[in-house]
This record gives C-alpha cells, sequence and structure tokens, in this order.
C-alpha cells in the first residue's frame, strides 16, 4: 500500500498549497479592491494626487506579491487545467501592473479605468463601468470561479462590510494584508517533501516496469513513512482550520514539528531510494510465490476435473483446422481465460492429452511460462523436445536459438501449449518462434488476464466457466470419496453446503476435499466446515494461496489498493459501481490525469480489475459498462488478510482486544457493534482513521455515535438511521464524503464541511406523502463548493444567489421540479447526470412545464425523469413536450403519459445509446417509426405500456441498436422481423410479456442466420417465484 500511500501524500501537499494559494490570492484582491474603493471616494469627494499615488503604489505592491506566490506554488500544478488557470490570473496581474506602471489615477482614467478593462476583458461578463459602481462583481470575476468568495452583500457601492472581518475573530481585514500575506506551510519546506513523494512515486512506476523490485520490507518503510508525514499536515491544517483563516502563522512549535516531520520524511526517502538503487534487479524470494517458471512435466496422477465437456469440444474445435492454402490453414492462436484456480490448466491438458488431438498434429509441447520467464530457457525447451539440442545450439544466442527453432517448426504441423502467460510481452517475444506455416499448426494459451487473451488470440477467446452447484458437489465428492465411494446420506446436507460455499472455483473445492478426506467423517464436523471453517481451511492450503496470491502480488500498483478495498464490504455483497467509484474518488488514492475525470480514471481501474479476473461482472449496466460486480469469497479473504496486514482497513468485530491503533480504515459489517462499550473504545484508539465504513445491513434503531475521527474523508453511514441530525460531523472537516440515513431537515452548519465532495442523505420510510416529505436544502449549501454528487432524498436546492455557481457539481439526483429552474441550472453548468421525482398534481401549476429549461444543461449526458403519480387522463398539449439537451447518452422517462408520437423529440438526439420508457411514459396503441432515426441507440426498455403494435418497416430506425427488452408488455401481441435484420442486434427479452409476442418472436429469430448469434431470452415472474421457492 506504499503507492495508494505516497499518491494521498501527494494530493494532500497539492490541496493544501492550492488552499493556502486561494485564500492569500482572495485577500490579495480584497486589498486590492479596498485601495481602489479608496480612490473612488477620493475622486467623488475630494481630489488629492498624491493620496492617488499612494493607492496606486499599494496596489502594485500588492500585485508583485501576488506574482511570487504564483512562482512559488507552480512546481505543484501538474494539471493543464490548472496552469492555464494560474497563467491566465497571471496574465491580468501583469497588465495590471503594466497600467499602474504607466499610467497615474486621474480623473479621465477613474471616468475610463484601463484597470477595469484588463481584469474584465478576459471573462466578459460586465462593462467596465462596474470596476466602482459594483466591487463585489469585480471580485468575482477576477477570483477563480471554484473559489469564489462568501455573497457579497453590496452597500451602496462600497466594500460590504461582511468583507472587513474582525480581527478578534482571527481574520484579518484587507487593510491588514501586507503583514498577513504567507502560506501556513512555507512553500520551502512543502516543496522538499513534494519533490521526495515524486521521486518514491516514480520508483513504484520502474517496478511496474519491471526495471526494479520494492521489498515487502520497503515497501512497509516507505507506507509508514507517508501515512506518517500525512497526518502531521493534515492535523496541524485542522487544529489551524478549525473555522479560523488558512493564512494563520503556525505556532513555533507546529513548525518546529513540521520542519522536523519533513525532514525526517526526506531523509528516510532518500535512504529508501538509495537501498533499492543498489539493490540488485533480481526478484525477492517470496514466500506466497508461486513454482517457479519454465518447463513444467505433469506429475502422473490425473487431476479429478468435471464439467468440462462442452468447453473440451470448443477449444478442439478452435485448434483443429485443415492443412492446405485457405485462410483456414494458417495457424490458429486460441486463449482459455478465467480467473485463478478455475479450471485453465486442467483444461488445456485435456486438450492437450485428447487422442484425437495427438494424432492430428506431428509435434505437439507444452510450455509452463508463468509471471517470470526466461525466453532462451523455454526455447532450449523446445529444441530439445525436438531432439535438436545439440552442442552448438547450445551455446548460441537468443537469436540464433529463436531462428533454429523456427525452422525447425516450419515444416511441421505443431501444438504449442503456453500455460500461464501474464502479459503481453511473452507473446512478442515468444509469438515470433512459431511459424505461420499454413500447415494447419496451433498454438493454446491460459491466461488470468483479458488483455493478453485479447493481444495475442486473433481466432478464438474461451472464457472458462465456474462450475454449477451439481458439478461442484460431484467433484468434492470424488476428492473426498473417490470414485468408487459413495458419499454416506448423513454428510449429504452438509457436502452440499460445503460445495456451494466454493462458488464454483475447484482449487477451493479440491482444497476443502484434500482436507475432509483425511478428517473425522461426522456431520457434526461437516457442519462446522459448513459454517465457519470452510474459508480458514482453503486459507490453510498451500497450493491454494500461493496461486490466489500471486493474482494480487503481479497486480500493477494502482490497482492494489482498489482490489483491496473490494474487502470492505460484506462476503458474497452484490458491489454497485457507483458507490465504489465514488468511494474511491473521495479516499484519495487514485492517481490523477489531466486527461480523464477522476471519475473515469476509477471507471478504468474497475475495468482493469474485471480484466484482470480478480474482480467478478455481475450485471452489466444498460450501456454496456459495469452495473454491479463482487468479488469471489476466495479473493475476499485474501483481501482482508493483506490489508490488515497492510493496516489498509479493519473489519470490527465483537472482539475489542485487537491492536487496531495503526488501521488507516474502520469497517463496520453489523450495526450493533456501535452498541458494545468495549467495540466503539477501540473504535476510538484510532484518532488517524481517514474512513468509517458502514457497509453490512440497514440497521433502524438508534446507535450510539462513535465520530471522534477528526481527520475522517469517508463517513459511509447509509445503513444507519438517524433520528436526529448528527452534529458531530459538522465538525470533521476534512469529510468528502458523507452518506446517512435522516428524515429530518439538513441545517446550515452543514456548509462548514468546505471539503465535501459526495452528499448523500437517505430517508428511511415514506410514510408521508413526497409534498409534506420535502424541503429546501439550506442556502448555504451553494457555499460547498467542491460538491461533485449531490444525492439527498427529499430536499430540493434552493434558487442561488447572484454570484453562486456549484461549477464541480455532476451529480443531482433526487430532486423535485422545484429545482428545475432556470436559475439553479444556470449555477451548476457542468451537471452530466441528473435524476427527478415529481407529483403532477402537487410539485407545478402547469403540468411538465419545468422540462422547458432544460435544454440550459448542455452538459448533461444522463437524465431519468419520473412521475410518481401518472395521471393517464391528462392531455400534454405540445408545447409542454420537453426539449432535451443534444449531447444527451442516457435518457430514462416514467409515469409522463406521452403520446408515442412526442418521440419524435428523443429521435432527434443523435448521440443517445440507452432509452428506457417504463410505466407509461409514452401512452396509445401504435408506436409508428417510420419517420423517425435513432442513429446511435444500442439499448432500448419499453415496459408498462398499452402498447398493441409496433410499426418498424426498416432496420435503418435503429441501425446500432444491441438489445431490446419488453417488460409487462401485456397487449403487444408481436414485432416486426424487420427488427431480426438489424446486424448488431444481440439479445431480445421478453418480461412478462403476451404468449403470442414470446412465439411470433421466436418463429423469426430461429430464421435469423446462426453466426449472428442472436438470443432470444423468456422470463416470467412466475418461474422465479418457483425457484426460490
Amino acid at each position: 500500500m506504499a503507492f495508494a500511500a505516497l499518491i494521498s501524500l501527494k494530493y494532500t501537499i497539492k490541496k493544501f498549497v492550492q488552499s493556502d494559494f486561494e485564500r492569500a490570492y482572495e485577500e490579495g484582491l480584497m486589498s486590492i479592491l479596498e485601495q481602489l474603493n479608496t480612490a473612488r471616494q477620493i475622486y467623488s469627494s475630494y481630489y488629492d494626487s498624491k493620496r492617488l499615488k499612494d493607492v496606486g503604489g499599494k496596489m502594485r505592491e500588492v500585485i508583485c506579491r501576488l506574482e511570487d506566490l504564483f512562482e512559488e506554488s507552480v512546481i505543484f500544478l501538474e494539471d493543464k487545467e490548472e496552469k492555464e488557470e494560474i497563467n491566465f490570473y497571471a496574465r491580468n496581474l501583469k497588465e495590471m501592473k503594466e497600467e499602474l506602471s504607466t499610467h497615474s489615477f486621474c480623473t479621465q482614467q477613474l471616468q475610463h479605468p484601463p484597470i477595469a478593462q484588463t481584469i474584465v476583458k478576459p471573462r466578459q461578463l460586465h462593462s467596465q463601468d462596474v470596476f466602482f459602481s459594483n466591487p463585489s462583481c469585480l471580485l468575482n470575476m477576477m477570483l477563480p470561479l471554484s473559489v469564489r468568495p462568501i455573497p457579497l452583500k453590496e452597500e451602496n457601492g462600497h466594500i460590504p462590510h461582511n468583507l472587513k472581518r474582525s480581527k478578534e475573530n482571527g481574520v484579518p481585514t484587507p487593510s491588514h494584508f501586507f503583514s498577513n500575506f504567507f502560506l501556513l506551510f512555507p512553500p520551502e519546506i512543502i516543496r522538499l517533501a513534494y519533490k521526495e513523494v515524486e521521486s518514491l512515486h516514480q520508483l513504484f512506476s520502474l517496478e511496474d516496469g519491471n526495471n526494479i523490485r520494492v521489498t515487502a520490507a520497503l515497501e512497509r518503510e516507505i507506507r509508514e513513512a507517508a501515512w506518517r508525514l500525512e497526518d502531521v499536515l493534515e492535523s496541524l491544517q485542522v487544529s489551524n482550520q478549525h473555522f479560523l483563516p488558512q493564512s494563520q502563522h503556525l505556532h513555533g512549535a507546529e513548525m518546529s514539528c513540521l520542519e522536523e516531520e519533513i525532514n525526517l520524511f526526506t531523509q528516510r526517502g532518500r535512504k529508501i531510494e538509495e537501498q533499492l538503487n543498489n539493490a540488485s534487479a533480481r526478484p525477492e524470494e517470496d514466500e506466497n510465490a508461486a513454482v517457479s517458471s519454465g518447463i513444467v512435466q505433469f506429475c502422473e496422477e490425473k487431476t479429478k476435473m468435471v464439467g468440462l465437456d462442452d468447453e473440451l469440444r470448443n477449444v478442439k474445435k478452435a485448434i483443429i483446422h485443415h492443412k492446405g492454402s485457405s485462410e483456414d490453414s494458417k495457424r490458429k492462436v486460441v486463449s482459455i481465460v478465467g480467473m485463478a484456480g478455475i479450471g485453465k490448466t486442467a483444461l488445456a491438458r485435456k486438450v492437450y492429452d485428447d487422442i484425437f488431438i495427438s494424432t492430428a498434429f506431428d509435434f505437439k509441447y507444452w510450455l509452463t511460462v508463468g509471471p517470470e520467464f526466461s525466453t532462451k530457457e523455454i526455447t532450449r525447451g523446445v529444441l530439445n523436445a525436438m531432439g535438436l539440442m545439440f552442442d552448438k545450439i547450445r551455446t548460441g544466442g537468443d537469436k540464433e536459438l529463436a531462428k533454429f527453432a523456427y525452422t525447425s517448426l516450419e515444416r511441421k504441423r505443431y501444438l504449442i501449449v503456453l500455460d500461464d502467460i501474464w502479459n503481453t510481452q511473452v507473446w512478442d517475444e515468444l509469438g515470433m518462434f512459431f511459424p505461420n506455416n499454413s500447415n494447419g499448426s496451433s498454438v493454446l494459451m491460459t491466461t488470468r488476464l483479458h488483455e493478453v487473451a485479447t493481444y495475442a488470440s486473433s481466432d478464438a477467446i474461451i472464457e472458462k466457466c465456474f462450475l454449477t452447484e451439481e458439478e461442484s458437489w460431484l467433484l468434492l465428492r470424488r476428492k473426498v470419496f473417490s470414485e468408487e465411494h459413495l458419499c454416506p446420506r448423513q454428510l449429504e446436507d452438509a457436502g452440499k453446503k460445503i460445495a456451494k460455499k466454493c462458488e464454483g472455483l475447484p482449487l477451493a473445492i479440491n482444497a476443502l476435499g484434500k482436507h475432509l478426506s483425511k478428517a473425522e467423517r461426522k456431520p457434526e464436523y461437516w457442519d462446522r466446515v459448513a459454517e465457519k471453517e470452510s474459508s480458514v481451511i482453503i486459507g490453510a492450503d498451500e497450493e491454494a494461496t500461493k496461486a490466489l496470491y500471486l493474482s494480487y502480488k503481479y497486480l500493477p500498483h494502482h490497482l492494489k489498493a482498489c482490489f483491496l478495498y473490494m474487502g470492505v464490504f460484506p462476503l458474497d455483497f452484490e458491489i454497485h459501481t457507483s458507490k465504489v467509484i465514488n468511494l474511491w474518488c473521495a479516499e484519495g488514492f487514485l492517481e490523477r490525469n489531466s486527461h480523464k475525470s477522476l471519475e473515469n480514471i476509477a471507471r478504468e481501474c474497475l475495468r482493469s480489475l474485471v480484466f484482470k479476473s480478480v474482480v467478478l461482472l455481475r450485471e452489466p449496466s444498460s450501456n454496456g459498462t459495469i452495473k454491479t460486480c463482487k468479488v469471489h469469497s476466495v479473493f475476499w479473504h485474501l483481501c482482508n488478510r493483506e490489508a490488515g496486514k497492510d493496516e489498509f482497513f479493519h473489519i470490527m468485530n465483537s472482539n475489542a482486544n485487537q491492536s487496531i491503533e495503526s488501521q488507516r480504515r474502520l469497517c463496520i459489517h453489523n450495526n450493533t457493534l456501535f452498541g458494545i462499550k468495549d467495540v466503539r473504545s477501540s473504535m476510538e484508539s484510532v484518532s488517524n482513521a481517514r474512513s468509517l465504513l458502514c457497509t453490512g445491513l440497514h440497521h433502524e434503531y438508534p446507535v450510539p455515535k462513535c465520530m471522534d475521527f477528526s481527520l475522517l474523508r469517508v463517513l459511509d453511514a447509509l445503513t444507519v438511521r438517524f433520528y436526529e441530525f448528527p452534529i458531530e460531523v459538522v465538525k470533521l472537516i476534512k469529510l468528502r464524503y458523507l452518506a446517512f440515513t435522516y428524515n429530518g431537515k439538513l441545517p446550515a452548519s452543514i456548509s462548514n464541511l468546505r471539503h465535501l465532495q459526495y452528499l448523500i442523505v437517505q430517508q428511511y420510510l415514506h410514510i408521508l406523502s413526497s409534498e409534506a416529505r420535502r424541503s429546501y436544502l439550506p442556502m448555504e449549501i451553494w457555499d460547498m463548493k467542491e460538491l461533485r454528487h449531490l444525492q439527498v432524498m427529499g430536499s430540493d436546492l434552493p434558487d442561488p444567489t447572484s454570484d453562486a455557481f456549484l461549477l464541480n457539481l455532476s451529480t443531482l439526483l433526487g430532486v423535485s421540479a422545484h429545482s428545475c429552474t432556470y436559475k439553479v441550472f444556470e449555477r451548476i453548468p457542468n451537471l452530466n447526470k441528473l435524476g427527478v421525482q415529481m407529483e403532477l398534481a402537487l410539485d407545478v401549476d402547469e403540468p411538465l412545464c419545468c422540462f422547458k429549461h432544460l435544454s440550459s444543461l448542455h452538459k448533461l449526458e444522463s437524465l431519468k425523469w419520473s412521475v410518481a403519480n401518472p395521471n393517464l387522463q391528462l392531455v400534454v398539449p405540445a408545447a409542454s413536450v420537453p426539449i432535451f439537451p443534444p449531447g444527451l447518452k442516457k435518457l430514462t422517462l416514467s409515469g409522463l403519459g406521452f403520446p408515442w408520437e412526442y418521440t419524435s423529440t428523443i429521435a432527434e438526439l443523435e448521440n443517445l445509446e440507452v432509452l428506457k420508457l417504463q410505466c407509461y411514459a409514452f401512452q396509445g396503441q401504435v408506436w409508428d417509426t417510420e419517420w423517425f432515426i435513432f442513429p446511435k441507440l444500442r439499448f432500448l426498455l419499453i415496459e408498462d405500456t398499452d402498447l398493441e403494435d409496433w410499426y418498424v418497416k426498416s432496420l435503418w430506425r435503429f441501425p446500432s441498436l444491441e438489445r431490446l427488452i419488453f417488460r409487462h408488455c401485456y397487449k403487444l401481441k408481436e414485432i416486426s422481423n424487420k427488427i431480426g435484420d438489424i446486424e448488431c442486434l444481440k439479445m431480445i427479452e421478453l418480461d412478462d410479456c403476451n404468449p403470442s409476442l414470446v412465439a411470433s418472436t421466436k418463429r423469426w429469430a430461429d430464421k435469423v442466420p446462426r453466426r449472428r448469434k442472436l438470443q432470444v431470452c423468456v422470463k416470467s415472474s412466475e418461474d422465479d417465484r418457483k425457484s426460490k421457492s
């Protein structure tokens, strides 16, 4: 976890410097405005050239100090947009200084002030006469949009009193700017630490490139050093910033402590770098490492496997082809891919040993490659197997060996098995040995990594499946009782539970089977294994542990924290992608990229974990990404074991005697633990905890609060019901993520959480009507400039003040039509995702009039609009038809009751990929799409409708459609067979639909060419009930 610790420390330092810079810049600009206001008073009352000259001098001095601040802060700015914004303000300051250097204040210039032109021109928001008539507007134009100060109330054009904060409160007024203009953390000290973090970070990048190896001991040392410095920095900030300004002096003791910690960190960092640079490139001996790579001979004992027949048939079909000059005779590359222990090698071995395969090829050879491999040794192994390893070749170099291997194989029909490939470099180096000789030769690979399979296999990729429950029980029975013996009846129930707990993974089944074959065969013991001990037994199996650990060990550093984090959720928990992505972003261990949003970086990390077969895809989303995922139980236990060793997180239990003071995150899977005093005391000992995650079942009864964590970043208490607002929360000023269940109103003090990025408040049991429940968020919500995700059920955004913006807000969910005003939308211009819940009769006077403001959201890509009480008798005028933002990619509508012809407005959305029409979103017997084209639509859901006829006369109306779902469409009897002509259509789902629709669809779908692989999936709620019972 050293890499994650360095990333977190790096951006903690950047954030502090940025925050200091913004506050100092703001105070500098307020000082300039005060001087301008003084000049205005001089001009309007009496003219004094000497005083005007003094004003200009002071302004120049402030500008010079601000320019120095730019130079000191630029080292911390890596993001391209950050640098552009800094350069923008630097240019403004330079132009202001030039104007002051070449002009003195005079009557003419005050009436047409050139300084105002240089400030206002880049923004192009106001005319220059605002320069003196409205100083607060000028301040907002000069400040970065993301850090505008508190709303300014103008008083006759003068600097407002709320800018002149009293010295008694510890906040300097602009007139005291010169004596208080410095950073909380001196840049020269911070710069030293930042450079060392960058240097250590670079070492891990080298390790991912296999140029260096960081030992576990050194990694632990780096992690502890980074965490220690981060704790000191954040503790100092909290102690100096609890509602105090950023620009307060550090006390002498605090400054000494900071300098001491930074010096200690840099010394340790340099020592570690020296150790690594002096170390050999030889990889460390790891107690968890698997057998060494190379050519592995198989033992005589045949592995007991089941459930391979269909997969064996598919692999054989893929690798056997005919000799000749046709395209089919060229060398084929086939990959078997799947997670550790799923049976890839067993399947490949079964293919390799098949009699038909043996007679089909002139030469076959098996190579076990592994994560560490030697090209030279592998080449020698191939030549030796061909009987060609004589002295001349034995002493040859790599190129000579490769050339000789290629020439020797060129005239043969060969089958080479490359087992356990870990990176694309293997194929780059070994693939050239195997000639594409039009002899019907094949290369069969096994790998855990989808990217390797995709990179090398242009012919076929076969995903190895998990065993079914029946196959799992059969394999366990064979492993314990062998082929000849049947399982005693009294052990069957427990045995089936044990097999089910393995979740279809042969590695786990074999580990348990090996143990049970030697253990006592009593029902009591087997019951105990089924309930509690199965994971312990698998973890104790050396072979299983090594195989699983390799998947974690060889993850790139930037993915290791993401993988371990999956363990904070309960065992067998289905994880929603949106939630884990938001948590990762808030935690601070993701490496930023100036070309991508943090959320997109998180999505790529999750996708990589799935492609590396350590996270399982449970349900795909409508747009083809991941909706839900989970980790296999064997990996869940690995996550917990490794996270505990690295102090990454700890799952609380009733044993309060554990030493957990150094843990970074606390997880609660059972909220009743809050009621145990010893457990609360144990939690409170973790003073530097960054996350408190309550991810178990919902708990509706009140529990004692445990929130005394001043450095907390993430508080996920969505499964805990709060009867009163937890006022302790507003003291946690470092919070970035806050989620809890609460039915009341949020207080104005919520705005104290100025670093908060994710605010999620759900309601418990909607007993009242939505109108009675609904309230407005406090006006201070507009001061929370860092907010990225806002989801407060039953609450709406109030109309903002004239200078309020939430520029970082990209997701707004759970609001009603009251929030859908032009005033609100124009102040959240970067909104990407919007979810609206409304009631027709209560929310608005004119039904659906709020739709007209949607077009102002130019960056909106996902919209969900639901009507809780559809009024299907309501006649919707054409004027109420929504004008959607043109950039929409996903649209979900429910309960609107529009006539089908109004879908013409949706057809105009050229970028739309996903369309869900639910609960009479549109009504009427006929939907004629003859005149509509949905060019990019890939997913279409129609649910709960009175539709009887859907006319599709041309496949070009839906040229990109991949998935079509009809749900609860009882009146629809058939759909046009023209749908079947859509080349990219892969799936038609019919859930609880008219039997005539099912029959007619199956009838024409059977005539679709097999190469298209069109599936018709029929579901019924009655079948689901029977299967569950």
